[in-house]
């Protein structure tokens, strides 16, 4: 989700839609990852204006920052780096703390590169119908019909068959 600071801004067209998403997961976590248990959204670190837009601790105790995207990309990529690498600061080297990007899909070429890569970035697929969470148009739905146009009566002139 972009931000209001230096990496960022809050005028990007999606950013509404992606707080409303990211708010409607967390509402449901429980539900999804019964494991897992919001800590924190809009999560700020001491030494940067960064902020990951969601933080999450499992029964074991392992931290997850989340990037929220209607689509991934690989901004989202760098973001998620940059969050994970602060919140290791702030909570010391030695502390579990994963990366996770949620989004409705993800272009193939950021599933191979987080794979190839070993970023070890967790890719959460949200499920579709949370769209309307965020005031998002189902893009699976079906397209409308092509209108029925009423037939005109063939007018014929006089002299033609």
């Amino acid at each position: 989700m972009a931000k209001n600071n230096a990496v960022g801004t809050q005028s990007h067209p999606d950013f509404a839609h992606e707080c409303k998403i990211r708010d409607f997961y967390a509402s449901k976590l429980h539900e999804l990852r019964p494991s897992e248990k919001v800590s924190k959204k809009e999560v700020r670190y001491p030494t940067s204006l960064v902020r990951a837009d969601l933080r999450t601790i499992d029964d074991r105790n392992v931290i997850r920052e989340w990037e929220f995207k209607l689509l991934a990309d690989y901004k989202s990529i760098g973001q998620i780096l940059a969050y994970i690498a602060q919140a290791k600061l702030q909570h010391g080297l030695l502390r579990p703390i994963l990366p996770v990007i949620a989004a409705f899909s993800f272009p193939e070429e950021i599933k191979t590169a987080v794979y190839v890569n070993n970023l070890g970035i967790e890719l959460v697929n949200i499920p579709p119908q949370f769209r309307r969470a965020g005031g998002i148009p189902d893009f699976r739905a079906p397209r409308n019909q092509i209108p029925l146009i009423p037939r005109t009566p063939l007018v014929r002139k006089k002299g033609h068959i």
